[in-house]
């Protein structure tokens, strides 16, 4: 490590790689949006662009290095290993996600949005069971084990679960069914600030259910020190306007499913403070009782606020589904909080251009 190389293995290492190598990869990748083998073979190719199959693959090697290298990087760009928990003991201790410095934080300085992408999934493959992702619960994603658990206390979706008076809400019942039919998981669900900050992410494993939405609603919210036991520097005053393309439907039982589930119980007050929205362009296909209740324009205190800013992530992420979906479970869950983190950084660094 002091001559700035990474090792193959913890044990008996016979490679290494740079940490330049190791660099340029983590930015390539996240800026291009293409994965290790690509890279690898780019760097065969470099070394003999004629009898490239004659030059060693690093591949397998490579990719186990390169995900620890992104952790370990993690830790130190995020500051724990500075300490950093000492100064925002409202936050999860060791957590490992960028936050939103523009959005309203009690002690330390909100509007958010949920919005499903079903790009971002993954196909029924082998997988192996032990591959568990390294943030484990501190970044975007909620622990696994715990959501998983949370999930199947459920059980199946209820057919009232989506019974509404509003087409568009059929509509979001059945397109993640429909195109994913293959997966294990359908898309995600992402929580993010109206800064298009990504705040928190939850696996959606059929369609778009609202167990999901809530789940990363409660995630990010605790992220972010949020919850019932919070009172410091007034925490339990601060108003929340959410925006969701289907919250005529999903806001009806929201407070009655946080205050009857053990996993969102402990922000069961909280959510009843939330005055909901639907996003501008999306209440379009909505009813007119839809438009009028819920659109934007007739809320208190959210100025020009339209809710659509969740979309303009699934950009990029689109582009990273299109091989994480071939990857483990805890692989594929560190390949997007790095991408989560990347993004967020760049909100960060130019913020002041747009805000």
């Amino acid at each position: 490590m002091h001559a700035k190389l990474f090792p193959g293995s913890a044990i008996e290492p016979i490679s290494a790689f740079s940490f330049s190598v190791l660099r340029e990869y983590d930015l390539h990748t996240l800026q291009a949006k293409f994965g290790a083998y690509d890279y690898c073979l780019s760097l065969r190719r470099l070394t003999n662009n004629v009898f490239t199959h004659l030059v060693n693959d690093p591949y397998q090697t490579f990719m186990r290095v390169a995900r620890f290298w992104r952790y370990l990087e993690s830790k130190v760009r995020l500051g724990q290993v500075h300490g950093i928990d000492k100064f925002f003991p409202h936050r999860p201790s060791g957590f490992l996600m960028l936050y939103c410095p523009a959005c309203s934080d009690p002690g330390v300085n909100m509007r958010d949005i949920y919005d499903g992408n079903h790009q971002a999934n993954q196909f029924w493959k082998n997988t192996d069971p032990f591959d568990k992702s390294l943030a484990d619960g501190l970044a975007y994603f909620p622990q696994a084990t715990k959501y998983l658990e949370f999930l199947k206390s459920l059980g199946h979706i209820s057919p009232d679960e989506y019974a509404a008076h509003c087409n568009h809400v059929k509509v979001i019942a059945n397109q993640g069914r429909i195109q994913n039919q293959n997966c294990a998981k359908t898309g995600v669900v992402n929580t993010q600030c109206d800064h298009v900050f990504v705040m928190a992410t939850a696996d959606m494993q059929n369609g778009e259910r609202y167990a999901n939405v809530d789940a990363s609603s409660h995630h990010a919210f605790q992220s972010y020190g949020f919850g019932d036991d919070q009172t410091d520097n007034h925490r339990g005053l601060v108003p929340i306007a959410d925006s969701y393309d289907s919250n005529c439907s999903y806001q009806v039982n929201k407070n009655g499913r946080f205050a009857s589930s053990t996993y969102l119980a402990d922000q069961k007050e909280f959510v009843t403070r939330f005055e909901h929205g639907i996003p501008d362009l999306h209440i379009k296909g909505h009813i007119d009782d839809c438009i009028v209740v819920f659109g934007h324009p007739y809320h208190w205190c959210v100025g020009h606020f339209h809710g659509e800013t969740a979309e303009y992530y699934w950009v990029e992420l689109n582009q990273v589904g299109g091989y994480t979906r071939q990857m483990n479970d805890g692989h594929c869950e560190d390949t997007i909080i790095a991408h989560h983190n990347d993004w967020n950084w760049q909100k960060t660094v130019n913020l002041g251009e747009y805000f």
